[in-house]
Parts: C-alpha cells; structure tokens; sequence
C-alpha cells in the first residue's frame, strides 16, 4: 500500500487528490492511522502559499530568486477592509487545521465517533468565535450570515482572489444563480432554500423524520450530521445536503455551468476554504441552525453549574518571563516566518511568510476544596472580548475556548494551580516534519494532524490593549468523563475528539455556553456560583 500512494504521490506531485488519498488511507488503515504525516504546507505547498512566496537555495548558498517578505495578499485595506485579516485567514496553521479536522471527520464512510455531528457544529462556532474576535481587534464588525434567505438574493459584496494554482478568483458583487454544475454535481439553489425551511420546521417542533417518516427526537449531534449531511443524517433526501452543497455555489460562482472551463474557487478545498472571508459569512449561517436549536434548550441553573465543596476564588495570567510580568496582560506579535516545502524531493524551498505569535503565559487558580475527599476537577478556560454590551445573552457566542484539563485537589486543600498556555487542549501539539521523518524522529507527533494553530491560540489584540475577560468553571470529572480512566486531556482534544475513542468530556460541547443562562451578566453569574471566576485583562499587539 505505501509504495503504491508512493508512486501515486511520486507521478503526480503537485495533486491535491494524491495527497489527500494518501493521507485519507493512512488515516482508515488499522495498520498505519497511528503513523505520523508531515504537515500539508510541506506536501502540498501550490495550495497553500503564492509563488511569490518561494526562496530556492542552491548548494553552494546563492538564491536563484530574492527573497521576499509578503505579509498578506489581496488588495489594500483601504479599498477592501477584508484585507485587515489576510494574515489570519492565510495562516498555513489555520488552513492545515481545517483541512486535517475534515480529513479525520469526513462526509462520506461511517462515522469516526459517536458525536461527530456535535463536534462539526462546535469545532466551526469556535472558528467563528475566534474570527470575530480578530476582526472586533481591527475595527471590522462581526460576521453577518450569507446563506439562502439570509442575504443570497442579493449580490456577494465580498471579492477575492487567492492567488493560488488551480484556483480562480471571485470578482465583487457577484450572483448566486438559480442552478450550479460542478462535475456531477447539479445543485439548484432554490432546492437549499427548501433543505433550509424544513431544517429550520424541525427545530421548532424538536424532531427530525427519517426516510421511514418516524421522528427522531432532535439532538446537537443528528442536527449537525444532517446540515453537513454526512453518513449520519437523519434523513439526506428530506433535508439535503446544504453544507457542502454551499460550499459548491460558493466556489462556482465564475462558471456556475462549466461553460468556461474555469477552476473553482477556493471555497471547493477544505485546504483552502478558510482563507476566503465568504467561508466565515458562510459558516455563519450554517451555524443559525444549530444556535436556533441551542435558543430552544431550556437555560441551565445555578445547580447545573455548581460544584459542591470547591471554591475558585482568583484566576491570575502571568506573561513570559514570569519573574517581571505584570498580571493579567498578554501579548502578541508578528514575525516572519520561515517554511520549508518540497517541490522536488531533492531541493526544499523555503517559503517565508508573516504570521501572528502570542508571548507564552501561564495561569494561576486558587482552588479551596471544602469536602471531606479528594476531589478530580475538570478546568474550563474561556476567554471572550469586551464589547459595549455586557448582556451574556449577547455575549455566549463570543467564548473562545482556551483549555481544558483535570487536577487532583486534596481533602481540605487549598491550592494554587499552575498551567503553562502551550499545555493547552485546543492546540495542535508539535507537527513532525519531512526533516524529522528523514532524521528519524518522528515518534511523538500527533498522527492526525487535527489542532487549532500554535501561533493563534489568543486574538491579536491591539496597540492600546484589548480588553478581554477570561472566565474558568471546576466541574467533576468524576461525573464528567466519559471513561473514568482518563486522567487528563491530551492537546488538541477540544475541537479535534481523542483519535479512536469517544470524546472524552461527556458534557456538552463548549459547556456552560452552549444553551441559554439565566444569569444577566457573566459577573452575576460568577457571584452565583463560586466554583467560576472571572479576570479581566490586556492583549496588547507590540507590532508597530
């Protein structure tokens, strides 16, 4: 088998589809879904980074092109305010992520866990969350939705041009028409507007009706296997297959019958879809369903929350180097980065690129436990940014998911927690590389390659500072844990499941956030239940 993806890979280089069929087969094959993979940007670097982007060096260290520093792409900000965020939506990490998350979890085959549909629905809120709070950093407002009834009859405002082989551009203000053709693919864009109605009827009246016309009694989980209409959909000839199907029209919208023969968008690769600001407008409105559904869940109490006997009575962040650190002020950068891929399996280019990077900071919780046992304590670390509402209505979405571990607090014990940000349960831990397979150290690397980047783990902030709120709930995970065995959540576990088991946590997803509060503001809430806490701070952008 991997001599033939070898001379598959080896015949066509440059194919997305030999690379992904690769990847894929590792990834299903019992013998091989543990063995590490290289990251995408060294394997498929054309859909990945502009050409202008390469610095070929020769052995005896002459470049054959200069080297050029390329911040972002597109036009400038002040003809397309879009272009504020191209450093964020062209970050190798994003598009790897993405692209990974879908290829472990994708649409067609049986289903990889039990709550797949769950985790589509909060992995992609959690994408928005965090675009939202870059773009409330650079003076953008927060996404609109742009779906069927939901701003398709009118024009897309938003163009874009990726500038990648084998992809075409979206010129401004264009259409979306009453039928797309794309390959076998016939998708009538009336069809989805149907597909959406009767999503939405489903969720006012809390079931679903399967081809038999039996109600399923509505769940996070079927809800999201329907709208991505993978193998676990209730029923893909009721409701459609709007998702992907959105995502076709998206990028067809040059050629929406093949008439000219021209390449789709990016908005057709979950390698690079995330790079197009329609992608977040998109996933807006697909995310409507599922936040209509949580609107329909009946508001937590105060005894959902609570955890009896443990007290959280300060969270403190301290930034690098700790010994000089002001509290509660984080920071972040931009740099020039240095990637290296492989055209040719003999001569690596390095591509260098301009990304974002947080200075590392750890976290300090004084925990009380009152009970007359040890307790096993789950830590949930949210951060949301500060707007002029303090309405926690208006604000739930907004909570960005920072970390999530288990600590063992002694009878009686007061103690002060301590947990370094790069330890974080949302981040991809440290990829192996083309260089370390070929050295031979490449044992301890995620094989599924699924994490949110390590460079974005917080917003970029601004010059001034960002305010921001980071709110932390102790739960038992004793109660909590889907295995009682696990002790820890390993990196990359909150948006990406843990690799051939069910998902660790057996609350919901992204808990306490996913359905309504009763509380008004998230400081009545923390008075309420002393098990949370909640401490402002800084996120300072040091870039000139």
């Amino acid at each position: 088998m991997v001599a033939a993806l070898s001379a598959l890979k080896n015949r066509h280089p440059d194919s997305f589809y030999a690379d992904y069929l690769a990847r894929i087969t590792f990834f299903k094959c019992p013998e091989t879904k543990f063995v590490p993979l290289p990251p995408a940007h060294q394997t498929l670097q054309k859909t990945m980074f502009q050409k202008s982007k390469y610095v070929r060096e020769l052995e005896n260290g002459v470049k054959v092109s200069q080297r050029r520093r390329i911040s972002s792409v597109g036009t400038p900000a002040s003809q397309n305010p879009e272009h504020k965020l191209d450093w964020w939506r062209e970050d190798p990490g994003l598009s790897e992520h993405h692209y990974n998350w879908h290829l472990y979890y994708p649409d067609t085959g049986e289903l990889k866990m039990p709550r797949q549909g769950e985790l589509f629905a909060y992995m992609h809120q959690q994408m928005l969350a965090r675009y939202n709070s870059e773009r409330l950093a650079v003076g953008l407002s927060l996404v609109v939705p742009y779906g069927p009834g939901i701003g398709w009859e009118s024009s897309l405002p938003e163009g874009y041009n990726p500038k990648l082989e084998g992809y075409s551009f979206r010129p401004l203000n264009m259409d979306i028409p009453d039928s797309t053709t794309l390959g076998s693919r016939f998708i009538l864009s009336s069809n989805m507007g149907f597909n959406k109605d009767r999503l939405l009827t489903g969720i006012a009246r809390g079931y679903l009706e399967n081809r038999q016309g039996e109600h399923v009694p509505l769940t996070m989980t079927d809800l999201g296997c329907t709208v991505e209409a993978n193998e676990g959909s209730v029923n893909r000839y009721l409701y459609g297959n709007i998702h992907n199907n959105g995502h076709v029209v998206i990028a067809s919208l040059n050629d929406p019958d093949e008439r000219y023969e021209i390449s789709p968008g990016p908005m057709f690769n979950t390698l690079t879809a995330a790079k197009d600001p329609v992608f977040y407008r998109w996933h807006k409105f697909v995310d409507s369903f599922f936040e209509y559904y949580r609107k329909t869940l009946s508001p937590y109490t105060k005894d959902d929350l609570r955890m009896e006997g443990i007290e959280l009575s300060e969270v403190v962040v301290k930034s690098q180097p700790y010994a000089e650190a002001e509290p509660n002020q984080l920071f972040t950068r931009m740099k020039d980065k240095c990637y290296l891929v492989y055209v040719e399996k003999e001569n690596p280019e390095k591509v260098m690129q301009v990304v974002a990077e947080y200075v590392p900071f750890k976290y300090e919780f004084s925990v009380r436990n009152q009970r007359q046992k040890a307790a096993k304590v789950v830590f949930r670390v949210f951060l949301a940014p500060i707007r002029h509402s303090d309405e926690l209505d208006d604000r739930r979405n907004d909570f960005i998911e920072l970390d999530r571990f288990v600590e063992e607090i002694g009878e009686g014990e007061e103690k002060k927690v301590t947990r370094e940000s790069e330890d974080s349960s949302v981040l991809l831990p440290p990829s192996v590389t083309i260089e370390d397979i070929l050295a031979g150290d490449a044992g301890k690397a995620a094989p599924c390659g699924c994490g949110w980047p390590r460079n974005l783990l917080i917003p970029r902030g601004t010059h001034d500072g960002m305010r921001a709120q980071i709110y932390v709930l102790l739960t038992d995970w004793n109660e909590d844990a889907a295995n009682p065995d696990l002790t820890q959540l390993k990196a990359s576990v909150s948006y990406c499941g843990k690799q051939g088991s069910d998902y660790p946590d057996k609350r919901p997803m992204g808990f306490p956030f996913n359905r309504p509060l009763p509380w008004k503001t998230l400081n009545e809430m923390v008075l309420d239940v002393n098990n949370s806490s909640a401490t402002e701070v800084n996120i300072t952008y040091m870039n000139n």
